[in-house]
Protein backbone atom coordinates (compact mmCIF):
# COMPACT_ATOMS: atom_id res chain seq x y z
CA UNK A 1 0.00 0.00 0.00
CA UNK A 2 2.95 2.36 0.56
CA UNK A 3 3.59 2.69 -3.18
CA UNK A 4 -0.11 3.40 -3.75
CA UNK A 5 -0.01 6.14 -1.12
CA UNK A 6 3.19 7.58 -2.60
CA UNK A 7 1.61 7.71 -6.04
CA UNK A 8 -1.53 9.33 -4.62
CA UNK A 9 0.38 11.96 -2.69
CA UNK A 10 2.43 12.78 -5.78
CA UNK A 11 -0.75 13.12 -7.85
CA UNK A 12 -2.39 15.39 -5.27
CA UNK A 13 0.78 17.47 -4.97
CA UNK A 14 0.65 17.99 -8.73
CA UNK A 15 -2.97 19.13 -8.54
CA UNK A 16 -2.35 21.49 -5.65
CA UNK A 17 0.85 22.89 -7.16
CA UNK A 18 -0.65 23.60 -10.56
CA UNK A 19 -4.19 24.63 -9.63
CA UNK A 20 -4.06 25.93 -6.06
CA UNK A 21 -5.08 28.50 -4.90
CA UNK A 22 -6.84 29.45 -8.15
CA UNK A 23 -9.30 26.54 -7.98
CA UNK A 24 -9.54 26.09 -4.19
CA UNK A 25 -12.85 27.91 -3.91
CA UNK A 26 -14.32 26.18 -6.94
CA UNK A 27 -13.29 22.75 -5.70
CA UNK A 28 -14.74 23.46 -2.24
CA UNK A 29 -18.04 24.46 -3.87
CA UNK A 30 -18.10 21.34 -6.05
CA UNK A 31 -17.27 19.18 -3.03
CA UNK A 32 -20.26 20.68 -1.19
CA UNK A 33 -22.51 19.15 -3.87
CA UNK A 34 -21.61 15.76 -2.42
CA UNK A 35 -22.35 16.64 1.20
CA UNK A 36 -25.44 15.76 3.24
CA UNK A 37 -26.42 19.45 3.46
CA UNK A 38 -26.83 19.60 -0.31
CA UNK A 39 -28.95 16.45 -0.45
CA UNK A 40 -30.95 17.90 2.45
CA UNK A 41 -32.32 20.60 0.14
CA UNK A 42 -32.27 18.66 -3.16
CA UNK A 43 -34.18 15.49 -2.28
CA UNK A 44 -37.14 17.22 -0.55
CA UNK A 45 -37.44 19.45 -3.62
CA UNK A 46 -37.82 16.36 -5.80
CA UNK A 47 -40.18 14.67 -3.33
CA UNK A 48 -42.46 17.64 -2.67
CA UNK A 49 -42.52 19.36 -6.07
CA UNK A 50 -41.56 16.90 -8.83
CA UNK A 51 -42.37 13.26 -8.07
CA UNK A 52 -42.65 11.74 -4.62
CA UNK A 53 -41.79 8.25 -5.85
CA UNK A 54 -38.54 9.41 -7.41
CA UNK A 55 -37.88 11.51 -4.32
CA UNK A 56 -38.24 8.72 -1.78
CA UNK A 57 -36.20 6.30 -3.89
CA UNK A 58 -33.47 8.89 -4.22
CA UNK A 59 -33.45 9.25 -0.45
CA UNK A 60 -33.28 5.50 0.09
CA UNK A 61 -30.47 4.96 -2.40
CA UNK A 62 -28.52 7.75 -0.68
CA UNK A 63 -29.00 6.09 2.72
CA UNK A 64 -27.96 2.65 1.50
CA UNK A 65 -24.95 3.70 -0.59
CA UNK A 66 -23.70 5.84 2.29
CA UNK A 67 -24.20 2.89 4.65
CA UNK A 68 -22.12 0.62 2.42
CA UNK A 69 -19.39 3.24 2.04
CA UNK A 70 -19.31 3.97 5.78
CA UNK A 71 -19.05 0.27 6.56
CA UNK A 72 -16.05 -0.19 4.26
CA UNK A 73 -14.52 3.04 5.53
CA UNK A 74 -14.54 1.83 9.13
CA UNK A 75 -13.56 -1.74 8.23
CA UNK A 76 -10.49 -0.71 6.18
CA UNK A 77 -9.62 2.19 8.56
CA UNK A 78 -7.11 3.73 6.16
CA UNK A 79 -5.67 7.27 6.30
CA UNK A 80 -6.51 10.37 4.38
CA UNK A 81 -3.68 11.99 2.37
CA UNK A 82 -3.09 14.94 4.68
CA UNK A 83 -2.75 12.54 7.62
CA UNK A 84 0.45 11.26 6.04
CA UNK A 85 1.83 14.69 5.18
CA UNK A 86 3.13 16.09 1.95
CA UNK A 87 -0.17 17.66 0.85
CA UNK A 88 -2.17 20.66 1.99
CA UNK A 89 -5.32 19.98 3.98
CA UNK A 90 -7.77 22.26 2.18
CA UNK A 91 -10.61 20.54 4.03
CA UNK A 92 -10.79 18.61 7.29
CA UNK A 93 -12.56 15.25 7.67
CA UNK A 94 -12.78 13.26 10.93
CA UNK A 95 -13.47 9.85 9.36
CA UNK A 96 -11.15 7.39 7.62
CA UNK A 97 -10.30 7.57 3.91
CA UNK A 98 -11.19 4.73 1.57
CA UNK A 99 -13.75 4.74 0.05
CA UNK A 100 -14.82 8.26 -0.82
CA UNK A 101 -18.45 8.65 0.24
CA UNK A 102 -18.70 11.77 -1.91
CA UNK A 103 -17.79 9.65 -4.94
CA UNK A 104 -20.10 6.74 -4.11
CA UNK A 105 -23.05 8.91 -3.10
CA UNK A 106 -22.85 11.19 -6.12
CA UNK A 107 -22.58 8.30 -8.58
CA UNK A 108 -25.47 6.34 -7.05
CA UNK A 109 -27.79 9.35 -6.64
CA UNK A 110 -26.81 10.99 -9.92
CA UNK A 111 -27.00 7.70 -11.78
CA UNK A 112 -30.43 6.95 -10.36
CA UNK A 113 -31.75 10.37 -11.35
CA UNK A 114 -30.23 9.80 -14.77
CA UNK A 115 -32.23 6.59 -15.19
CA UNK A 116 -35.41 8.49 -14.28
CA UNK A 117 -34.82 11.50 -16.54
CA UNK A 118 -32.96 9.54 -19.23
CA UNK A 119 -31.95 12.52 -21.37
CA UNK A 120 -28.55 12.70 -23.07
CA UNK A 121 -27.94 16.25 -21.81
CA UNK A 122 -28.67 15.19 -18.23
CA UNK A 123 -26.38 12.16 -18.47
CA UNK A 124 -23.60 14.44 -19.72
CA UNK A 125 -24.24 16.92 -16.90
CA UNK A 126 -24.29 14.18 -14.26
CA UNK A 127 -21.15 12.55 -15.65
CA UNK A 128 -19.22 15.82 -15.50
CA UNK A 129 -20.54 16.57 -12.00
CA UNK A 130 -19.61 13.13 -10.65
CA UNK A 131 -16.11 13.46 -12.10
CA UNK A 132 -15.65 16.95 -10.67
CA UNK A 133 -16.86 15.89 -7.20
CA UNK A 134 -14.32 13.06 -7.21
CA UNK A 135 -11.58 15.38 -8.47
CA UNK A 136 -12.43 17.95 -5.80
CA UNK A 137 -11.79 15.40 -3.07
CA UNK A 138 -8.29 14.85 -4.46
CA UNK A 139 -7.59 18.56 -4.85
CA UNK A 140 -8.67 19.25 -1.27
CA UNK A 141 -6.24 16.62 -0.01
CA UNK A 142 -8.86 14.46 1.72
CA UNK A 143 -8.79 11.42 -0.59
CA UNK A 144 -6.35 9.37 -2.63
CA UNK A 145 -7.19 8.47 -6.23
CA UNK A 146 -7.93 4.87 -5.23
CA UNK A 147 -10.37 6.14 -2.58
CA UNK A 148 -12.38 7.88 -5.28
CA UNK A 149 -12.20 4.95 -7.71
CA UNK A 150 -13.41 2.53 -5.03
CA UNK A 151 -16.17 4.97 -4.12
CA UNK A 152 -17.34 5.06 -7.73
CA UNK A 153 -17.31 1.26 -7.83
CA UNK A 154 -19.48 1.06 -4.70
CA UNK A 155 -21.83 3.68 -6.09
CA UNK A 156 -22.21 1.76 -9.34
CA UNK A 157 -22.85 -1.57 -7.60
CA UNK A 158 -25.43 -0.10 -5.22
CA UNK A 159 -27.12 1.68 -8.13
CA UNK A 160 -27.21 -1.55 -10.13
CA UNK A 161 -28.63 -3.56 -7.23
CA UNK A 162 -31.15 -0.87 -6.34
CA UNK A 163 -32.52 -0.52 -9.88
CA UNK A 164 -32.64 -4.31 -10.28
CA UNK A 165 -34.52 -5.16 -7.07
CA UNK A 166 -36.30 -2.02 -5.89
CA UNK A 167 -39.46 -2.84 -7.85
CA UNK A 168 -39.80 -6.31 -6.33
CA UNK A 169 -39.04 -5.05 -2.82
CA UNK A 170 -41.53 -2.18 -3.25
CA UNK A 171 -44.31 -4.55 -4.35
CA UNK A 172 -43.52 -6.90 -1.47
CA UNK A 173 -43.61 -4.08 1.08
CA UNK A 174 -46.83 -2.62 -0.31
CA UNK A 175 -48.46 -6.00 0.20
CA UNK A 176 -47.85 -5.74 3.95
CA UNK A 177 -50.01 -3.98 6.51
CA UNK A 178 -49.13 -0.48 7.65
CA UNK A 179 -47.85 -1.68 11.02
CA UNK A 180 -45.79 -4.39 9.34
CA UNK A 181 -44.20 -1.86 6.95
CA UNK A 182 -43.26 0.38 9.87
CA UNK A 183 -41.95 -2.60 11.85
CA UNK A 184 -39.80 -3.77 8.94
CA UNK A 185 -38.41 -0.25 8.59
CA UNK A 186 -37.42 -0.33 12.26
CA UNK A 187 -35.73 -3.72 11.83
CA UNK A 188 -33.84 -2.36 8.85
CA UNK A 189 -32.58 0.52 10.98
CA UNK A 190 -31.48 -1.91 13.69
CA UNK A 191 -29.52 -3.89 11.09
CA UNK A 192 -27.60 -0.71 10.16
CA UNK A 193 -26.73 -0.08 13.80
CA UNK A 194 -25.78 -3.68 14.56
CA UNK A 195 -23.48 -3.97 11.55
CA UNK A 196 -21.78 -0.73 12.55
CA UNK A 197 -21.23 -2.08 16.07
CA UNK A 198 -19.85 -5.37 14.73
CA UNK A 199 -17.36 -3.62 12.44
CA UNK A 200 -16.30 -1.38 15.32
CA UNK A 201 -15.62 -4.45 17.47
CA UNK A 202 -13.61 -6.09 14.68
CA UNK A 203 -11.28 -3.13 14.22
CA UNK A 204 -10.98 -2.20 17.89
CA UNK A 205 -7.99 -4.49 18.35
CA UNK A 206 -6.07 -2.88 15.49
CA UNK A 207 -4.64 0.46 16.65
CA UNK A 208 -3.93 3.31 14.27
CA UNK A 209 -0.33 4.50 13.81
CA UNK A 210 0.66 7.09 16.39
CA UNK A 211 1.29 9.64 13.62
CA UNK A 212 -2.44 9.64 12.83
CA UNK A 213 -3.49 10.36 16.39
CA UNK A 214 -4.03 14.09 15.95
CA UNK A 215 -6.27 13.49 12.91
CA UNK A 216 -8.17 10.27 13.67
CA UNK A 217 -9.50 10.97 17.16
CA UNK A 218 -13.12 10.51 16.02
CA UNK A 219 -12.47 8.23 13.04
CA UNK A 220 -13.88 5.16 14.79
CA UNK A 221 -17.03 6.88 15.99
CA UNK A 222 -20.19 5.00 15.04
CA UNK A 223 -22.49 8.01 15.24
CA UNK A 224 -22.94 7.98 11.47
CA UNK A 225 -24.52 4.53 11.61
CA UNK A 226 -27.14 5.91 14.02
CA UNK A 227 -27.60 8.83 11.62
CA UNK A 228 -28.33 6.48 8.74
CA UNK A 229 -30.46 4.17 10.87
CA UNK A 230 -32.65 7.02 12.08
CA UNK A 231 -32.98 8.39 8.56
CA UNK A 232 -33.96 4.96 7.24
CA UNK A 233 -36.65 4.38 9.88
CA UNK A 234 -38.07 7.88 9.50
CA UNK A 235 -38.24 7.37 5.74
CA UNK A 236 -39.97 3.99 5.88
CA UNK A 237 -42.42 5.00 8.61
CA UNK A 238 -43.15 8.38 7.06
CA UNK A 239 -43.66 7.12 3.54
CA UNK A 240 -45.89 4.26 4.72
CA UNK A 241 -48.06 6.68 6.69
CA UNK A 242 -48.13 9.15 3.80
CA UNK A 243 -49.47 6.47 1.44
CA UNK A 244 -52.24 5.61 3.91
CA UNK A 245 -53.15 9.03 5.35
CA UNK A 246 -51.64 11.87 3.28
CA UNK A 247 -51.27 10.57 -0.27
CA UNK A 248 -50.45 13.89 -1.91
CA UNK A 249 -49.85 14.75 -5.54
CA UNK A 250 -46.50 16.51 -6.10
CA UNK A 251 -47.86 18.21 -9.20
CA UNK A 252 -49.86 21.44 -9.30
CA UNK A 253 -49.16 25.04 -10.18
CA UNK A 254 -45.59 26.17 -9.73
CA UNK A 255 -46.69 28.83 -7.26
CA UNK A 256 -48.09 26.10 -5.00
CA UNK A 257 -45.01 23.92 -5.51
CA UNK A 258 -42.68 26.76 -4.52
CA UNK A 259 -44.76 27.70 -1.47
CA UNK A 260 -44.96 24.14 -0.19
CA UNK A 261 -41.21 23.72 -0.72
CA UNK A 262 -40.56 26.86 1.32
CA UNK A 263 -42.93 25.69 4.09
CA UNK A 264 -41.47 22.19 4.07
CA UNK A 265 -37.82 23.19 4.00
CA UNK A 266 -38.27 25.67 6.85
CA UNK A 267 -39.69 22.88 9.00
CA UNK A 268 -36.99 20.44 7.91
CA UNK A 269 -34.11 22.83 8.59
CA UNK A 270 -35.63 23.81 11.93
CA UNK A 271 -35.69 20.16 12.96
CA UNK A 272 -32.29 19.33 11.51
CA UNK A 273 -30.35 22.23 12.98
CA UNK A 274 -32.60 22.99 15.95
CA UNK A 275 -32.46 19.46 17.34
CA UNK A 276 -28.70 19.41 16.76
CA UNK A 277 -28.29 22.46 18.99
CA UNK A 278 -30.69 21.19 21.65
CA UNK A 279 -29.38 17.62 21.76
CA UNK A 280 -25.75 18.81 21.94
CA UNK A 281 -26.55 20.35 25.33
CA UNK A 282 -28.06 17.10 26.61
CA UNK A 283 -25.46 14.45 25.78
CA UNK A 284 -22.23 14.03 23.76
CA UNK A 285 -22.52 12.18 20.45
CA UNK A 286 -20.34 9.28 21.58
CA UNK A 287 -22.61 8.14 24.41
CA UNK A 288 -25.62 5.87 24.63
CA UNK A 289 -27.99 8.79 25.06
CA UNK A 290 -26.17 10.67 22.32
CA UNK A 291 -26.69 7.77 19.92
CA UNK A 292 -30.40 7.65 20.74
CA UNK A 293 -30.79 11.40 20.26
CA UNK A 294 -28.98 11.27 16.92
CA UNK A 295 -31.26 8.43 15.78
CA UNK A 296 -34.25 10.50 16.90
CA UNK A 297 -33.00 13.68 15.18
CA UNK A 298 -32.54 12.09 11.78
CA UNK A 299 -35.64 9.96 12.16
CA UNK A 300 -37.77 13.03 12.84
CA UNK A 301 -36.17 14.93 9.96
CA UNK A 302 -37.01 12.26 7.38
CA UNK A 303 -40.42 11.61 8.99
CA UNK A 304 -41.19 15.29 8.57
CA UNK A 305 -40.07 15.23 4.95
CA UNK A 306 -41.96 12.09 3.97
CA UNK A 307 -45.17 12.40 6.02
CA UNK A 308 -45.70 15.44 8.25
CA UNK A 309 -44.95 18.06 5.59
CA UNK A 310 -47.22 16.36 2.98
CA UNK A 311 -49.97 16.10 5.61
CA UNK A 312 -49.68 19.87 6.19
CA UNK A 313 -49.66 20.49 2.42
CA UNK A 314 -52.99 18.68 2.12
CA UNK A 315 -54.55 20.41 5.13
CA UNK A 316 -53.55 23.85 3.83
CA UNK A 317 -54.51 23.00 0.23
CA UNK A 318 -50.96 23.51 -0.98
CA UNK A 319 -51.24 20.06 -2.55
CA UNK A 320 -54.10 17.93 -3.81
CA UNK A 321 -54.91 14.40 -2.78
CA UNK A 322 -53.69 11.92 -5.35
CA UNK A 323 -56.62 10.56 -7.33
CA UNK A 324 -55.07 7.59 -9.08
CA UNK A 325 -54.20 4.48 -7.10
CA UNK A 326 -50.56 4.26 -8.21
Amino acid sequence: MDSLYEFGIGFIQSLQTNFSPALDGFMSTVSFLGRIEFYLVLIPFIYWTIDRRIGVRTLLILIYVDFVSSSFKLFFHQPRPYWLGGVKALSIEPSYGIPSSHASDSLAVGGFLGTRINKSWFWMFIGILIFLIGLSRLHLGVHFPHDVLFGWLIGFLVLWGFTKWQGAVRDWLHGKSLSMQIGLGFLDSLFIIILGLIIRLVVNGIPDPVSWSSFSVDARAITHFFTLAGAAFGTYAGYALMRHQARFDAKGTWSKRIIRYIVGIIGLLALYFGLDIIFATIAPDESTLGYILRYLRYGLATFWATFLAPWIFLKTRLADLEVLNQ
